[in-house]
């Protein structure tokens, strides 16, 4: 590795043997370094290879004005998450996340602590991801003696959450709004409650997690297929189907999105699985 910029006294920017840059991180990995000279490899604790090059930018940014121990610690929360939740979450992560816990430790030192209205949406929702949010706030806690409450697991579980599907974050809050508006139609409409540890009740969590993802994303969904099983799905699960189209007209006014057939007729067989499941007699 070859250095080219010195970002701080524990962060610098070099380049590889095929020349990408990265960006490495280590205890005194920029003291008095000079451009060409090589990296000492037994300092470099963290390398950083982002593609995206405004990421690059940003990750710079970050790194200067931050203390180097929240990158490490985002990119520790990085990997718990990719061994506990996802595999594939994209590592453009590491900026947002580095830069939300930063700023919570920096509130909590000033006595600010904020509330986080979805919480108890986010543990039901995205419980692998919460519990990510949880693994982080331990780790606060432990490097710098900063007790961050609960709120800032599900701000953190949201950042995870972005990260798999790509999305802004104002659309993550919006998908977990749909979510949960949808529930309660199903829970109002067949006058159930919903029995959150079955897997059915997971099974269509995921299902409307994709749901509004397509929603946001204004795509549709459109399966040949399911029309030669309209007529069965119809009349064998009527109620559930009456709901699917309630939601359907529900979703149309607020959202000005229309649902396919093929997507009410999916909804409908999920919401008379977790509806089955309710209503059975608990042993």
């Amino acid at each position: 590795m070859i250095f080219k910029k010195r970002l701080n006294n524990n962060a610098v920017i070099a380049e590889d043997e095929k020349g990408h840059e990265k960006i490495l991180v280590g205890c005194g990995l920029g003291f008095q370094k000079k451009e060409g000279s090589e990296v000492e490899e037994q300092k470099i604790e963290k390398i950083f290879s982002l593609e995206d090059a405004g990421q690059r930018e940003q990750l710079k940014e970050l790194l200067q004005e931050i203390p180097v121990e929240h990158v490490k610690l985002a990119d520790d929360v990085l990997s718990y998450a990719r061994v506990h939740v996802n595999s594939k979450i994209s590592t453009n992560v590491i900026i947002p996340l580095c830069d939300h816990i930063y700023m919570a430790v920096e509130r909590k030192k000033q006595g600010i602590d904020v509330k986080n209205v979805l919480l108890w949406d986010i543990r039901r929702y995205y419980p692998a991801e919460y519990d990510a949010g949880l693994y982080a706030l331990r780790c606060v806690k432990e490097r710098f003696h900063v007790k961050l409450e609960e709120d800032e697991a599900g701000f953190i579980a949201l950042h995870i959450v972005n990260a798999q599907m790509n999305l802004k974050q104002k659309t993550v809050h919006e998908i977990t709004t749909v979510m949960q508006e949808i529930e309660t139609i199903v829970r109002m409409t067949c006058k159930i409650r919903l029995d959150a540890e079955s897997v059915y009740y997971h099974r269509f969590i995921t299902h409307l997690k994709f749901f509004a993802e397509r929603m946001f994303s204004g795509k549709t969904y459109e399966d040949q297929e399911v029309a030669a099983l309209a007529e069965v799905i119809r009349a064998q699960y009527q109620e559930a189907y009456q709901c699917g189209r309630k939601i359907a007209g529900f979703i149309g006014d607020k959202y000005h999105y229309t649902l396919s057939e093929e997507e009410i007729l999916y909804l409908s067989i999920h919401i008379a699985r977790i509806v089955s499941v309710s209503r059975k007699p608990r042993a």
